[in-house]
């Protein structure tokens, strides 16, 4: 494997309630709109689209975040990606 060519990408603002379902997959979310797993997937699909791991700075968030990386303004927290 070339670990060259893997990059870490650092967002600020993803939004607390997509957190479980980028970590585990939107199969597993029961709680979530079709809009909302469609924001998800387009994330992921836009940014991703071979597959990342990632990892949440659960000391850095913002209680009401205006700018999300998706979705309506919302608690958000610093998430690291890494693609695969």
């Amino acid at each position: 494997m070339d670990d060259n060519k893997k990059e870490t990408f650092v967002w600020d603002n993803i939004p607390e309630w997509a957190v479980f379902s980028l970590e585990y997959g939107i199969e597993e979310e029961l709680f979530l709109t079709d809009e909302d797993k469609d924001l998800i997937t387009r994330f992921i699909t836009e940014n991703f689209p071979n597959g990342y791991t990632m990892s949440v700075d659960w000391e850095s968030y913002k209680e009401f975040d205006c700018y999300p990386a998706f979705g309506k303004p919302c608690k958000t927290y610093t998430v690291k990606f890494c693609n695969l």
